[in-house]
């Protein structure tokens, strides 16, 4: 499976200096919940944290990569402290998103290599819902990289996440059809697994709950794919139009003027960033509020970008012409979240 990456507390720690043991002693202490991805030449794998347990742990060993059984997996990484031609990350997870992972880590494959190439995704989709199968299906790019996983009970997509190219996974139910429909534009490579029975539940594991209602914060985060898009197909029409850096000079502007009306977009509140096409966020605001605040951004940067170029008379046409074509290209993504009103108002 690909396990999502949560909130990077250490990443690439040498085994030469750090002690895995105490390390872990460490985190149960603190009560950490997330995962610790464990790699030495000869074995790979993860280790689950729950409210500072230990839950469960997926390895790998060898040069075929063998599976180790569950029971043996976290004996085996946990065998490994003392040695020094290791590395070590640690990333931080909900107890909830931890205990999605961890029910499908015994699975069996049922499709591999599907591609949309010959295979309708919505299709598949609706096969799976007839079979009521419970696993999950593992997206990624048909150049081998990760998109995300989507989790079905019963056959029924209940739970998501996507995979970006840096920072966090961003989890989200709401997000399921943002991001069947961006598997079925861009075309994916996807594998199809069953969940086995299920993880044995360790003695002294916390109970952890599957779900819980989303919060507004949840909401805004899940926002963030879309509006990555956006602002990143945005910048390289522009910066191909001009040059290297205009569009986020032009946006950093606007940032600065609509901070009086959205904090988090205040630079100096270093609750929002956006760089290389790429979107960090740790604030908490609504998701309405997060919509509006980057929408504005967006439109107030729409003149100083115009002032750049006052004799081109086309720059302007095309411009809002190729940030139309984006908005249009997410409105489906945006009504199944509610801020399809943000986006009508646009160019109001």
């Amino acid at each position: 499976m690909i396990f999502p990456r949560g909130e990077v507390v250490h990443k690439n720690l040498s085994t030469a200096y750090t002690d895995l043991s105490a390390l872990v002693s460490t985190l149960k202490s603190e009560g950490f919940s997330g995962t610790i991805e464990i790699e030495f030449p000869q074995v790979k794998g993860t280790l689950f944290f729950g409210s500072g347990e230990i839950i469960d742990a997926e390895a790998r060993e060898g040069v075929e990569a063998r599976k180790l059984e569950a029971q043996e997996a976290p004996r085996v990484l946990l065998g490994l402290s003392g040695q020094k031609n290791g590395m070590v990350s640690i990333y931080r997870l909900p107890p909830e998103r931890v205990a999605i992972v961890m029910k499908n880590l015994q699975n069996e494959i049922v499709f591999k290599g599907l591609s949309t190439d010959f295979t309708r995704f919505e299709g598949l989709l609706h096969k799976l819902r007839e079979d009521k199968l419970s696993g999950f299906i593992e997206v990624s790019t048909k150049d081998n990289q990760p998109m995300g996983v989507l989790f079905l009970e019963d056959g029924e997509p209940v739970e998501m996440y996507t995979q970006p190219e840096s920072g966090p996974s961003v989890f989200g139910r709401k997000s399921i059809p943002i991001f069947v429909e961006t598997v079925t534009k861009q075309g994916a490579v996807f594998d199809v697994y069953r969940t086995r029975g299920g993880s044995p539940k360790k003695e002294g594991a916390p109970a952890i709950p599957l779900s819980r209602p989303q919060s507004k914060v949840e909401e805004a985060r899940e926002l963030i794919p879309i509006f990555q898009d956006i602002l990143s197909r945005v910048e390289k029409w522009v910066d191909g139009m001009t040059h290297r850096g205009t569009f986020l000079k032009a946006f950093n502007r606007a940032r600065m003027e609509k901070s009086g009306d959205y904090f988090f977009l205040d630079p100096f509140s270093g609750e929002f960033s956006y760089q290389e096409g790429t979107i960090r966020f740790t604030g908490e605001i609504s998701g309405k509020d997060f919509a509006k605040g980057i929408l504005e951004c967006l439109r107030s940067s729409l003149p100083h970008l115009e002032k750049e170029f006052p004799k081109n008379r086309m720059f302007p046409l095309k411009l809002r012409a190729e940030i139309e074509s984006c908005l249009e290209y997410h409105k489906d993504g945006m009504k199944v979240l509610g801020i399809d009103s943000e986006l009508a108002s646009f160019f109001q």
